[in-house]
């Protein structure tokens, strides 16, 4: 074969490829998801460590319970996701743009799609364990969940994902089976995890744009 057919059968994959996968994924994304991962996690821990009581003992009839509700504890869940996700969307869209190509697209609504349904899911149990004064778990199951939500859709982006969505699940697993730690498993797979793998996607895929 000759080096012009295998430049043809490369320049083919790569335009098949760029057809079928969401590649604009920003490394800023995942930088901006993961501070607003540890900004969370430092809220959450100064209203631990000022409390006599943790996440795990709240209830919403608690009369004695002063430093922090289930209520402030659902609002800062809700604040922490409606920043992460316009911010993520923002820089995605940005990049996506400056490459000349449209976000809504097949591709990407097939995408959107498959990680929507493990956070769907995740969200239910969520609720559950709120009826049944079980919130330890919730931390440990939006960890897990999200980590699925990204292995789901490994095979869509780019590679990177697919590592990032393994230690994901890893750390939701642990944060499972050793509950004490689960703000610190929750801040390093949300926050740390996040921010690292974003610095790697923007000097990988970014910083020559």
């Amino acid at each position: 074969m000759t080096n012009k057919a295998i430049d043809d059968l490369n320049q083919i994959k790569s335009i098949m490829e760029r057809s079928t996968k969401f590649l604009s994924l920003s490394g800023w994304s995942g930088i901006w998801v993961g501070l607003c991962g540890l900004a969370a996690s430092a809220v959450l821990y100064s209203w631990q460590s000022a409390s006599t009581y943790t996440y795990e003992d709240l209830t919403t009839s608690d009369p004695y319970q002063t430093t922090y509700t289930v209520e402030m504890l659902l609002a800062l869940a809700l604040i922490t996701f409606i920043v992460a996700i316009t911010g993520g969307f923002y820089f995605t869209i940005r990049k996506t743009r400056k490459l000349g190509k449209s976000f809504l697209n097949t591709t990407t609504k097939r995408l959107l799609v498959r990680f929507s349904i493990p956070l769907i899911i995740a969200g239910i149990l969520c609720i559950i364990f709120y009826t049944h004064y079980l919130l330890q778990l919730a931390l440990p199951t939006t960890l897990l969940f999200y980590g699925l939500a990204l292995f789901s859709v490994q095979e869509d982006t780019v590679k990177e994902v697919k590592g990032i969505a393994i230690l994901e699940i890893t750390l939701g697993l642990l944060a499972f089976y050793f509950l004490d730690y689960t703000l610190l498993f929750w801040a390093l797979g949300f926050g740390l995890v996040h921010l690292l793998y974003g610095i790697i996607l923007w000097n990988k895929y970014d910083k020559i744009k």
